[in-house]
Parts: structure tokens; sequence; C-alpha cells
């Protein structure tokens, strides 16, 4: 074995086997770091942050069957990650696992949760769907144990290999996206567009290019007609408005008139719930109902939208599966329960 356990006063002139942490108002980390040597004037700090016992090294880690946290988090964080993901090491021995470049983070949650039920590992990321910016943390992996007999940890690596990449970024392809914007009102200028507006600015916000606005009145040929036009040279396009059951909602059926593929409509989230995501060939067509005009801070576009930019195809499992958490801050903070029933 190649550690011990000392009174600090004990481990002066010792190598420390690991970081010591110190969390006070305002500060948390760490005050002594593994392979340091313990001084004298090291001694009162450390009881001062609870330290009362130390791990020291007791003989060459090279001579060791165990490995130590640090190694093995950065052993295994390199497994775990695809592209433009790149590992970092912090204080405490934690693989900080860091974007390289903006775009769609993507998670085998499965393979995660059967690593971190091994009891040695804490691998903790980003929900798939994610949208990573340059330089964002998208996942921490931490070793529970100070170290690790080699073999469990081949193992491990042996597991993690067999389904990689375990977490990974499909970078921002920076697509040109069309919108029209639906209702009679608007075209014959009774009412003021509010919602072309909100969708450009979430357009920009997740680093798409802006393309050309269309106005269609609430006609199913007239809709389906302008998403065709915009198609022929935009990589996709939001329509909004007119996506609900009222008789002149025609968004729906248009948009399903057109479309290889409806994935799904009626997304599981508040709000926009009246959402229809669906496909002609590889080009995403997103209905959006006039609700973004109430929320626009959060809607179905920062669901979409990280999918969209990177060009991958949005599942109807993860779509499904936004029901569990589905109710965002931004409905949260501006629904108000009215009562009907007795």
């Amino acid at each position: 074995m190649v550690v011990r356990v000392l009174r600090v006063e004990e481990a002066v002139g010792r190598k420390l086997f690991h970081d010591y942490t110190c969390i006070e108002p305002g500060f948390k980390g760490a005050i002594k770091r593994r392979g340091e040597v313990v001084s004298y004037s090291d001694v009162e700090l450390l009881r001062r942050c609870g330290h009362e016992y130390v791990y020291v090294y007791d003989e060459e880690p090279s001579e060791s069957k165990y490995v130590h946290e640090e190694e093995a988090v950065y052993r295994v964080a390199r497994l775990l990650i695809g592209e433009n993901i790149s590992v970092d090491i912090a204080e405490e021995a934690k693989a900080l696992l860091i974007a390289e470049r903006s775009g769609l983070l993507l998670v085998n949650g499965g393979v995660l949760r059967e690593l971190n039920s091994t009891g040695l590992f804490i691998i903790v990321t980003r929900k798939t769907g994610f949208y990573a910016r340059e330089k964002d943390l998208v996942g921490v992996v931490d070793l529970v144990p100070l170290y690790i007999h080699v073999e469990v940890l081949r193992e491990i690596e042996d597991k993690i290999t067999k389904h990689r990449p375990v977490i990974s970024i499909v970078q921002n392809k920076h697509p040109r996206i069309g919108v029209v914007v639906t209702g009679t009102e608007i075209v014959e200028g009774v009412r003021t567009d509010l919602a072309g507006p909100v969708v450009y600015d979430k357009i920009r916000q997740y680093n798409c290019t802006p393309g050309r606005l269309e106005y269609a009145r609430d006609n199913v040929g007239e809709i389906s007609s302008k998403i065709q036009s915009i198609l022929l040279d935009h990589d996709a396009v939001i329509v909004t408005g007119g996506m609900s059951v009222d008789p002149t909602d025609q968004t729906p059926k248009a948009i399903a008139s057109i479309a290889d593929e409806v994935v799904m409509y009626g997304v599981p989230i508040k709000p926009t719930t009246m959402s229809m995501i669906a496909y002609r060939g590889d080009k995403a067509i997103i209905g959006v109902p006039s609700g973004i005009i109430h929320y626009p801070e959060e809607n179905i576009l920062d669901i979409v939208l990280p999918w969209i930019a990177s060009g991958v195809k949005i599942p109807r499992e993860h779509l499904l599966s936004l029901s569990e958490g589905g109710l965002l801050s931004s409905f949260l903070s501006k629904y108000k329960y009215k009562r009907t029933s007795p």
C-alpha cells in the first residue's frame, strides 16, 4: 500500500497523498496539494480546517498496484469524451470536461448510470440537448475513494471503450433559418407582427444565420407555399402562429401537408406546448405557437435550436423525455393558477 494515515504534526516532512480543502464563507479550495511536503507552519492551518489526520505517501507510487484518484479520473475522462471536448484536472482531483467548440451536447445516459452505480466513480454532466458554448463546463468526473486497484480501473475502462463516445459535442454548423409568420390579421395590417422579432433573437442567440421572413394568411395552401419557398435556399424554417385548435388555426395542417415526417405535434413542455417538429428531407420545419410572444426568454426554440444548429435530427424519444422537468422557469414565473372546479 502506498499510503499511511498520520496525525498532522507527525506528517511534517512527508508528501501528502491528496489535496486538502478548507471551506469558509466565501471560500472553498485546496490549501495543500497532493505531492506537497507538510511543513511546521502547515500544521495549524490544516487543524483549523478540520484535518487532524492526513494521508501521506508510504512508498513510491510507481511501486503500487493502486492508481491515485487524480490519474484515475483523468484516464476515465479521456475515454468518456468524444469530439470537441477536452479534459482539465482541477484541485481536489476532479476531471473537468470542457467544451472546445460551441454545439449540441450528446450524453449516453444509460452508460453514465451504469458507471455511477459502481460506487467508485461519480460522473456528472449537463443534459443531452444542452447548447454548449466554447469553454463551458459540461461534465465533472470524481473518484469516491482516494485510490483504485489497477485491475478494477481497467475493467471500468474496458466497459467505457465499448460505448465510446459517452459524452460528445456536435459542432454548430451555423445553418440559415427562415421564418414564416402566419395570421390574416398581420398580413392585412390589422395587427403588428410581434412573434418575428422573438424568433430572430433566438436564432441569433444560438449562433445560427437569420434568413428570409415571409408572411402568410391563415390558409393551408398559402402557408405551405411560403414554407416550401424558404426551404429552397434555407436549411430550416420556423413557422409561428395558428398552432392550436381554433377554426382559423391552419399551420399544423400546412406543415403536415408538405412534411416527409412529423416527429411530434404537442411537445410535453410548458410554455409553447402546441408546437410541431417535422422534417422535409433533412430540413427541419418547426411550428411554434404565438405564446412565444409572452415567453420570449424560454420556450420551445431553446429546446430545438441546439439540434438544428448542429444539423442533428431531433429524436422523438428526446422530446418525450422532456415531460419530466418540462415545466420551464419562464412558465412557472408567469403562470397564475385559476381554479375552475367547485
